[in-house]
């Protein structure tokens, strides 16, 4: 395993456990102002949107136990996938199960930038 891809990986990793401590300090070097979020019940959020419903307390991520995770590298783009229990809250709704993510990063100013992620739900799993 390269270097790149190993930052990658310790990327993910930082962003699942700014997210879960709810860090966005942390989150906003991890996450690119171009954030496209979908989420597993097919809502599109932008970055601005998911960091002002942090802040407002709407939405909390309680817990993402990610698992099966593969990387592939195309020069300064990667696209990360894995596996998770998550649960989130979103506003009044409790979101809680498996879902299946793929990210796209972007290695820019010498760091790896998430700026897409689309989950979908797996069914029984």
């Amino acid at each position: 395993m390269g270097d790149r891809e190993q930052s990658l990986l310790a990327t993910h990793e930082a962003r699942v456990e700014a997210l879960v401590a709810g860090n966005l300090d942390d989150l906003a070097q991890i996450v690119g102002e171009d954030l496209v979020f979908v989420s597993a019940t097919g809502k599109v959020m932008h970055r601005p949107e998911i960091f002002a419903a942090f802040k407002a307390g709407t939405m909390k991520v309680e817990r993402i136990d990610a698992d099966n995770v593969e990387t592939r590298l195309y020069g300064d783009t990667a696209i990360l996938s894995y596996r998770a229990h998550t649960t989130v809250r979103d506003g009044d709704n409790l979101i809680d199960g498996m879902t299946q993510n793929t990210c796209v990063f972007v290695f820019r100013d010498e760091r790896w930038q998430m700026v897409n992620q689309h989950q979908c739900a797996i069914s029984g799993g």
